[in-house]
Order: C-alpha cells, then sequence, then structure tokens
C-alpha cells in the first residue's frame, strides 16, 4: 500500500513538473514583441492609472507618445495601436482593453476605414498571399499579449475565417513551436522579468526624416466613400461603445500624406462623428506638422512630428475635459521615470547619429544646444531638405544668404539663453554669450575656422587634421554646464552626407 502511495505521489510530482516545464517552454517560444509593447498596459491597468486609450494602426504606435502627454499636461495613457490595424481590429483591442480598465477617453484613429473586407486572412478580392501572411502576423502584435479567454476567442472568430490560423491565436505554440533556431537572451528573460519592455507606454518612435514627397488630386469638401464599408461600421461600434459606457471619444486623423482615397475616408470619418455627435478632427486639415521635417516616411511620423500631434491632442484633452494633472503626485513616480528614460533615449539618439537630417531635426528637441557649421563649397547649400532642416533649428532664412553666395555658415543655438546666433560668409562672431562660456568665431579661409571659448583661444573646435575635407560639423554641449557632448562630421557627395 505504501509502494503504491509513493508511486501515485512520485507520479503525480513529476505530472507537476513536466506541466510547469511545458508552460514555460510556451513562454519562451513565444514571440515577444506583444508583451514588450503592452506588459506596461497591464501594470497601470491594475493600478488604475490610465486615464486616456490610444486606439489604431502603426499611425498611432509612432505618432502618439504617451509619455511626452504626461511630460506636458500630467495626463497618464496609453498606446494599443498596432501595425496594420483595421477598424475591427481597433475594435477588438478596446473590448479586450475595457475588461482591464475604464479610461476617461478613448482616442481612436480612423486610417483604413475605407477598407471593406471582414477577415484579415483574406482581405479582398486581389489580395496576394504576401499581404495576407502580413496582416495574420499584424495581429499577433495587438493579441498575443491578451490571456485567452471568451473575448480573445470571440475576437479571433471575428477577425480569422481560417480555424486553423484561429488556433494559431487561441494557442499560439502552434505557430511559435518551432522558434528554437531564433531564440534570444531576451526569450529566457520573461521568466525573471529581466526583458527590456517598452518605456514609452506603448508608443514607439522613428527618427529618420522623408522630405520628398509625392502630391496627390485633392477631394473635394463634400466627397466621401461611395460605400459603407467595414470599416465604417467599426468605427461606429467603437463610438457605441465608449459611449454607452460613458467614456468620452475623439476620432481622429493623424498626419500622413493622404492619397485621394485617404481624404474621402477622412471625410467620411468626419460624417460619422457628426451623427454621432463626437469631435473629430483630421491633422493633415490643420497644419500642425511640417511636412518637410515631421514625417518618418508618407505614412508615419517621426520624432518631431510625434510630439507635435501629442501637444496638440494634449492641449485639446486640457481644455475640453477636466482630466486630473497627475505631475508631482508620488503614486505616478514609474511616469516621471519613463520621461527620464525617454530624454536619455533622444540625448543617445544625438550622441550616436550618423544621418545628418535625422541628426539637424532630433537637435528641435531643446535637450541639448548646438553648433552647426557649413563650409563653403558645401552640396548642403544646394539640399533644399537639409535647409529646411537648419531653418527650422534658426528660425531664419539666413542659410538662404550663404547657398546664395556660396560661402560658410554657422549656427550657435544656445538654449539656456535661449540665443541663436548666425553668420555667413565673412561675418564673425565675437564673444557671444552661451552656457559655454563667451565663444568667438572668425573665418580665415576656406578649410581653416576660427571658433573658441574666448577664457581658451589656443583650442579650436571647427578644426581637425583627421576631418580637415568634411564640410559640415555639428557640436552638441550641455544646456547648463557647456560641456562639450560631441563633435560629428559629414561630408557631402550630393545629396548624400557621410558620417566621418
Amino acid at each position: 500500500m505504501k509502494k503504491n502511495l509513493k508511486l501515485i505521489l512520485k507520479t503525480f510530482i513529476f505530472l507537476i513538473l513536466l506541466l510547469i516545464c511545458f508552460f514555460a517552454v510556451v513562454i519562451i517560444v513565444e514571440r515577444k514583441e506583444s508583451y514588450i509593447k503592452n506588459k506596461n498596459f497591464f501594470e497601470q491597468a491594475k493600478e488604475d492609472h490610465i486615464d486616456v486609450l490610444f486606439l489604431g494602426s502603426s499611425h498611432v504606435i509612432n505618432g502618439i507618445n504617451p509619455v511626452t502627454l504626461y511630460r506636458d499636461y500630467g495626463i497618464t495613457s496609453y498606446n494599443l495601436g498596432g501595425h496594420g490595424s483595421v477598424l475591427q481590429a481597433t475594435y477588438w483591442e478596446l473590448i479586450e482593453a475595457l475588461d482591464y480598465c475604464k479610461p476617461d477617453y478613448v482616442v481612436v484613429d480612423s486610417y483604413m476605414l475605407e477598407k471593406n473586407y471582414q477577415y484579415l486572412d483574406v482581405m479582398e478580392e486581389n489580395a496576394g498571399e504576401d499581404d495576407i501572411n502580413t496582416s495574420v502576423e499584424q495581429l499577433h502584435l495587438n493579441m498575443d499579449a491578451f490571456p485567452l479567454n471568451k473575448l480573445k476567442v470571440a475576437a479571433i472568430k471575428d477577425l480569422i475565417q481560417d480555424k486553423d490560423i484561429q488556433n494559431q491565436f487561441l494557442f499560439d505554440f502552434i505557430v511559435y513551436h518551432d522558434r528554437w533556431e531564433e531564440l534570444s537572451k531576451e526569450d529566457f528573460g520573461v521568466l525573471n522579468n529581466k526583458i527590456d519592455l517598452n518605456t514609452l507606454m506603448g508608443g514607439e518612435i522613428r527618427y529618420e526624416v522623408e522630405n520628398e514627397l509625392e502630391e496627390y488630386v485633392q477631394a473635394g469638401e463634400d466627397e466621401i466613400l461611395a460605400e459603407h464599408t467595414v470599416g465604417c461600421e467599426y468605427l461606429m461600434k467603437i463610438i457605441d461603445e465608449c459611449q454607452r459606457d460613458g467614456i468620452g471619444i475623439l476620432v481622429t486623423t493623424l498626419p500622413f500624406k493622404e492619397t485621394y482615397d485617404d481624404q474621402l475616408a477622412a471625410h467620411t470619418a468626419a460624417s460619422i462623428s457628426a451623427d454621432y455627435g463626437v469631435t473629430y478632427f483630421n491633422m493633415n486639415d490643420l497644419g500642425v506638422i511640417d511636412e518637410e521635417a515631421d514625417l518618418n516616411d508618407p505614412g508615419h511620423l517621426n520624432v518631431t512630428g510625434s510630439e507635435k500631434t501629442t501637444d496638440y491632442i494634449g492641449q485639446w484633452l486640457r481644455n475640453n475635459t477636466d482630466l486630473a494633472d497627475h505631475r508631482g503626485d508620488s503614486e505616478y513616480s514609474d511616469w516621471d521615470s519613463a520621461v527620464e528614460s525617454y530624454n536619455s533615449e533622444l540625448y543617445e539618439q544625438m550622441k550616436g547619429q550618423s544621418n545628418l537630417e535625422s541628426f539637424l531635426n532630433v537637435l528641435n528637441h531643446d535637450s541639448v544646444s548646438c553648433v552647426v557649421y557649413v563650409n563653403m563649397g558645401s552640396d548642403a547649400f544646394i539640399d533644399e531638405g537639409v535647409k529646411h532642416l537648419i531653418k527650422n533649428l534658426s528660425g531664419t532664412e539666413r542659410i538662404d544668404e550663404a547657398a546664395a553666395a556660396g560661402g560658410s555658415y554657422i549656427l550657435i543655438r544656445d538654449i539656456a539663453s535661449g540665443n541663436r546666433y548666425e553668420a555667413v560668409n565673412g561675418e564673425s562672431l565675437e564673444s557671444v554669450s552661451t552656457s559655454m562660456g563667451e565663444v568667438t568665431y572668425i573665418p580665415i579661409e576656406e578649410k581653416f575656422r576660427l571658433f573658441y571659448r574666448d577664457e581658451d583661444p589656443d583650442t579650436n573646435y571647427l578644426y581637425s587634421d583627421e576631418h580637415l575635407y568634411s564640410d559640415i560639423q555639428i557640436i552638441t554641449y550641455d544646456n547648463e554646464n557647456g560641456e562639450i557632448l560631441s563633435q560629428v562630421y559629414f561630408t557631402s557627395e550630393g545629396e548624400t552626407y557621410i558620417s566621418e
């Protein structure tokens, strides 16, 4: 009898250990993108720290930064945008999210309203296999982080037609079990919480600049979509759900380069919002961004574009709601940490940036001061995109003066004092005040310019034997103590800029 009990006990312990090992394997092999992006959602929801939910596609992921919304307005939010999320996927993400939190406001972007298909694994009649596979893959970013329950089953059945593909979402070990060869340290780190999570509360920042944009035919103000699409239906469902739950809702079209069809969809979103008495704004019509500086590509915003759209929505929320300002509240110290982390990320981007356009653009953030020098004969003087970014930093058109004369150009942008000093062609700057101390710039000849602290005239920051033929130099320095943070050199070849 005792032997039988021992055998039963050993078998039971073995099965428990086997089950633990199985679940550990399931966690390890699962793709971590959804977990990394949305793990903090569950943490913030548990603390009741989500006042606003942002929903939509990658336009939202890259266009709204909850950390800067908190930094500038004290409003706490989470960005649940999903890459490629059509509105039916966005609807179900809202329903899933409301199982964990009840925000005061939902902001939903209406991009892809014109899409008129129900299932992501079917799509339009002319959809290729690659498009369908991408659509299904992108849904994993939305759904994998949510545990299996009745809501998730309902969502997957509504979004996916093929039962085998449905099962890949409901039991994702089916699709991830063969990831052994691509496992990394990060995959194992999830077991003991040693994994780098998204620190921007679901947002993701891009840094490149796209300023060569195609122009599209403009739609008339009264032109809307010719049919009531699946996208329209699910936008209405999202609005219905929020109004039924007493949640405020704002419908947007975030900035991007709109095609004619995109404009029709935006006009339709405005019409639907008006029917429900809901505020809608199309930021493409409001001049919120600078198209020559704030786009990462025609469809997505970069860091400066994200700052501007987030600020616009922050101003609207501040003026039209009674959302609390949580800054200074010790319960929200993790949000202050998120702001510090974001500022560090920006600094690292500046310090290690090898793309001239991206470097010039991110300097608008004002976290560091800078000196921008362009030597005579540089191809930057005939690059309208680069000149535009320098004008954004200087606030003047003086770079055009230098370009017209083929001469040199220098900008000192000193954040602490708020001063911006420029000199073009043969002009000098003598003993101007900066956080570096008083500095002087004197042009001597093409390959030799003086730029030094008055207290140390022997150190010429614009001369380097190693970089003698570099025609563009950017110096960054600390806003408070004037410490030199970086010196980056570029050599122009046409509109290509080689980082030295």
